[in-house]
C-alpha cells in the first residue's frame, strides 16, 4: 500500500485480538487467538448472532476515551495520569516523539495498540481507520441495517461523533473524517474538527444538529 493511500486498520479484527494483547494493555495474560486477514467485509453468521439484540443509541456519543497527553508522555517515562498502565505508558513514551512529529507509521502503531474504536464494533458491521495526514484521520464504518431502521439519523450522527471524539482523544490530529456505508453505498459523510468539538457538553448535545453544523451529508 502506498503512503498516499495511508494505512487501514480493521477495528473488528482488533476487538477479536484484544485477549491476545491484554497483557500489554493491562498487565494481564490471555491466550492469543488465530489472526485473520483484514477487510473481511460483513460479519459471518456466527458473528451476527453474537451482536447484541439491542443497543442504546441515545447515549452512544455522550462518552469517549480519555485524551492521551502526548507531551506528557514524551516528558515522563512513568505514568502521570493515574489511569494508564505502566506497560501502555511505556509504549506511549517510546512513540511520543514521532507522534508529535506527525509520523504516520507511529500513528498506525498507536491506533493498533490503543484500539480507540474497539467499543464501537457492536454498532457496525465493520470499521476501518486511515491515517491520512499528520493532521487528519479518516474512518469508515459499514452500518448495521437494524440500527438504521431504529433511528437512521441518530445512528449515523451518533456514530460519527463518537468515532471523531475517540480518534481526537487518541492522536493529536486537527480533524476526523467519518463515512458511513450501507449496501455498498456511502450514506453519510462528515468532518469534525477539534475546534468544533471543544468546550461542548456532550451529555446535552444533539448529534444530528452538530453533524449538520459540521457539514454532514446524510442519504
Amino acid at each position: 500500500m502506498t503512503d498516499e493511500q495511508g494505512t487501514f486498520m480493521d477495528q473488528n479484527e482488533f476487538m477479536k485480538r484484544m485477549k491476545a494483547i491484554a497483557s500489554d494493555l493491562w498487565g494481564g495474560t490471555a491466550p492469543a487467538e488465530e489472526e485473520k486477514p483484514a477487510f473481511e467485509g460483513k460479519p459471518s453468521e456466527t458473528e451476527k448472532e453474537s451482536l447484541p439484540p439491542k443497543t442504546d443509541l441515545q447515549s452512544l456519543w455522550k462518552t469517549a476515551d480519555e485524551t492521551i497527553d502526548w507531551t506528557d508522555a514524551l516528558a515522563h517515562a512513568s505514568p502521570t495520569d493515574g489511569l494508564t498502565g505502566a506497560r501502555l505508558w511505556a509504549f506511549y513514551h517510546k512513540h511520543a516523539e514521532k507522534i508529535l512529529a506527525g509520523d504516520l507509521d507511529a500513528y498506525t502503531e498507536v491506533l493498533q495498540k490503543a484500539n480507540p474504536l474497539g467499543e464501537l464494533t457492536d454498532y457496525a458491521a465493520n470499521i476501518t481507520i486511515q491515517a491520512s495526514s499528520p493532521d487528519r484521520i479518516d474512518s469508515r464504518f459499514v452500518c448495521r441495517g437494524d440500527l438504521l431502521d431504529e433511528n437512521r439519523k441518530l445512528y449515523l450522527a451518533g456514530m460519527g461523533l463518537r468515532i471523531a471524539r475517540d480518534l481526537l482523544a487518541c492522536l493529536p490530529v486537527e480533524e476526523v473524517g467519518v463515512t458511513g456505508e450501507y449496501d455498498g453505498k456511502e450514506i453519510f459523510t462528515v468532518t469534525f474538527t477539534r475546534q468544533q468539538l471543544l468546550h461542548r457538553n456532550f451529555v446535552f448535545t444533539d448529534p444530528v444538529a452538530l453533524a449538520k453544523e459540521c457539514g454532514a451529508l446524510m442519504k
